[in-house]
C-alpha cells in the first residue's frame, strides 16, 4: 500500500483544506456503477425488433414497427427513485427450501422468524406448495402420496384428496377453497381430472375431465395455477411423459372457470399444440407469456386481440423460459439458457412487452440456471439461481434497470407470502 509523508513543518489548516478539495473532487467524480448488461448483444439488435400481429381466429398476420427503442443512460438510470421492496402491497416476504425446512424471509433476505418442517421432497413445483405467513399447503408423491397442511399445530393430510399419482393445488387466497388436479393411468392412456372443494371437504366439485379416449397423441395433466381475488380459477393442461435435459416448465392450453355459474372459458385452446411453451399469464388475464416454438422467439400476445409482440432472440439462446409478468403487465422477465449442462450459460432478461426496447440482460451466470420466481413490485422481482456442478442453490433479489443483483437468501424459492 502506498503510504503519504506528510512534513513535518507543513501548517495544519492548509492540510485539512488539501485534503478537503481532495475528497470533494474524488465525490465529483463517482458516477452510478451499472450492472455490465450484455456485451455480446449484435449491434442491430434493436432493428429486429417486429411487433407480429396475428389475429388467432382469422390466421391472419400483420407486422408493425414498434415504437422507440430509446434506452436510459446511466445518469438517467441514477435518478430512478428505488422504492423500498418490504413497502410492497402484494407481498410480506417469501419462503425457502432450506434443509428440509421451509423458512420465511423478507426482502432484505431477513428472517421473519417463521419455519415449518417441509415433507419428504427435496424439490416443490410451483403447482405443488401455496404459502401463507402462519401455514402452507404442500403436496407430496411418495409412499405416503398426497396433499398436506403444516402449521404451528403439526402438519396433517387432506384425507379427502385421494391421490396415488402426483397431484398439484392452488388454494384461494381467502383459505375458504382448494381446488387440485389428479391423474390415472388406464389401457395405456391417461386420464385427468380437476376438482375444488371448500377447505374442510365440504362441496367437492368436479371441475373438468380429460377422459383416455380424448388424450390422442399428447397426455396432458391438469393445473390448477391460481385462483383470482374475485373467486374465479385458472387451471391449465401440460404434457406428462417427457423427459430429458429440462431446465424450464410450461403448459399447453389455459382455461378459466367461474363456480358462481359453473362457465369455463378457454384462454389457450389445447387444439394449438404450445407443449410446454405457455409460460405464463398476466394479473389482469389479458397477457400471456410464450416462451417456444415457431422460431424459438419469445412473445407476448394479447388475448383480447390476438396480436403478439416477438421478441428477437439473444446470443446464446437455445432455451427460454421461467417468464413473468411484473403487476401492471408493462414488463416480462424471463431466462435464456444455453442448454449445454458441459457448459451452462443463463441469463436473467427484462423487455417492455410492446417491445418499444430491445431485450435487455441483467445479470449472467455461468455453470448455472436461474428461475425467475416473480416480481415483488414493479421494480423488484425474485429469482432462484443454480450452480449445476455444485448443487448450490439461492435466491436473488434484481431490479428491472439491472443496477442490483442482491443475493438474499440460500436455498430455493418456494412461494410468495401474501
Amino acid at each position: 500500500m502506498q503510504e503519504i509523508m506528510l512534513q513535518k513543518k507543513m501548517p495544519f489548516l492548509p492540510f485539512v483544506f488539501i485534503l478537503l478539495i481532495v475528497f470533494v473532487t474524488a465525490t465529483a467524480c463517482q458516477l452510478p456503477i451499472q450492472q455490465q448488461t450484455d456485451t455480446e448483444s449484435k449491434p442491430d439488435l434493436e432493428a429486429t425488433i417486429m411487433v407480429l400481429q396475428t389475429q388467432m381466429i382469422e390466421a391472419s398476420k400483420q407486422t408493425e414497427e414498434p415504437g422507440p427503442k430509446d434506452s436510459l443512460s446511466p445518469t438517467e438510470h441514477s435518478k430512478i427513485k428505488q422504492p423500498d421492496p418490504t413497502s410492497s402491497d402484494l407481498f410480506q416476504g417469501f419462503y425457502a427450501l432450506q434443509d428440509g425446512r421451509f423458512r420465511a424471509y423478507d426482502f432484505f433476505g431477513n428472517s421473519l422468524g417463521v419455519d415449518f418442517p417441509a415433507g419428504s421432497s427435496n424439490w416443490y413445483g410451483d403447482n405443488e406448495i401455496n404459502a401463507f405467513i402462519d401455514e402452507i399447503f404442500y403436496t407430496e408423491f411418495s409412499s405416503n402420496s398426497g396433499v398436506f397442511r403444516v402449521n404451528a399445530e403439526g402438519t396433517q393430510k387432506f384425507n379427502f384428496i385421494d391421490a396415488q399419482d402426483p397431484v398439484y393445488i392452488a388454494v384461494s387466497p381467502d383459505r375458504q377453497k382448494i381446488a387440485w388436479s389428479t391423474s390415472s393411468w388406464g389401457e395405456g392412456n391417461l386420464k385427468t381430472e380437476i376438482f375444488y372443494a371448500n377447505m374442510d371437504g365440504s362441496n367437492q366439485q368436479l371441475v373438468d375431465v380429460i377422459s383416455t379416449d380424448e388424450q390422442v397423441d399428447l397426455n396432458l395433466n391438469f393445473f390448477p395455477v391460481r385462483w383470482t381475488d374475485d373467486g374465479r380459477l385458472i387451471y391449465a393442461t401440460g404434457m406428462t411423459g417427457i423427459g430429458g435435459y429440462m431446465l424450464f416448465w410450461g403448459f399447453n392450453g389455459m382455461y378459466l372457470f367461474n363456480p358462481l355459474n359453473n362457465s369455463i372459458r378457454t384462454l389457450v385452446d389445447d387444439q394449438e399444440r404450445l407443449g410446454i411453451c405457455l409460460s405464463s399469464i398476466s394479473d389482469d388475464l389479458t397477457k400471456i407469456a410464450i416462451v417456444c416454438g415457431r422460431e424459438g422467439n419469445v412473445r407476448v400476445r394479447s388475448l383480447d386481440s390476438g396480436t403478439e409482440t416477438i421478441f428477437p432472440i439473444i446470443e446464446d439462446q437455445v432455451l427460454a423460459g421461467a417468464a413473468r409478468f411484473s403487476p401492471s403487465g408493462e414488463y416480462l422477465a424471463y431466462v435464456v439458457q444455453r442448454a449445454d449442462p458441459m457448459q451452462e450459460l443463463g441469463k436473467i432478461v427484462v423487455v417492455p412487452v410492446d417491445g418499444s426496447q430491445p431485450p435487455r440482460v441483467l445479470t449472467t451466470v455461468e455453470d448455472g440456471s436461474y428461475t425467475v420466481e416473480g416480481w415483488v413490485c414493479e421494480d423488484y422481482f425474485l429469482v432462484t439461481q443454480t450452480y449445476l456442478s455444485t448443487s448450490e442453490i439461492s435466491v436473488l433479489k434484481l431490479n428491472r434497470d439491472g443496477s442490483e443483483v442482491i443475493h438474499i437468501a440460500d436455498g430455493k424459492f418456494m412461494d410468495f407470502i401474501p
